[in-house]
Parts: structure tokens; C-alpha cells; sequence
């Protein structure tokens, strides 16, 4: 499992999580926190996955020829 499908499970968890919180809403402080910790779980998978397009392969993610 990689990082980011790590990442993606918390964030399933965390929605679930703010689904149980009353009111839905962004006046409600706790909804807004699990919102705000998806939103910052979310950019954390879109970093990795930026990093991992500029980085070289590994030595053994090469092939052999």
C-alpha cells in the first residue's frame, strides 16, 4: 500500500467522521476541522504525487536489459 493510498483512507474516515457531526455546516467548529484536515490530506497526496513524476526511477524499478 502506498502512502497515498494510506492518505486516501484517512481522508474516507475522516468524511465519515464529519458526516456524524450536527450541524453540516462550516459554522459548526469541528465539521470545519475535518473538513480542513481533508483538504490538507489531500494536497499532501497531490505533493507526493508531483514528486514521484519529476523523480528518476529507482534502481530497482529499472528493468534489466
Amino acid at each position: 500500500m502506498t502512502h497515498e493510498d494510506q492518505l486516501q483512507r484517512m481522508i474516507e474516515e475522516l468524511r465519515r467522521m464529519r458526516e456524524q457531526c450536527e450541524p453540516k455546516s462550516n459554522q459548526n467548529p469541528r465539521y470545519l476541522r475535518y473538513s480542513n484536515a481533508v483538504s490538507a490530506l489531500r494536497w499532501i497526496i497531490d505533493d507526493l504525487a508531483k514528486e514521484r513524476a519529476v523523480q528518476p526511477p529507482a534502481p530497482d524499478d529499472v528493468s534489466a536489459s
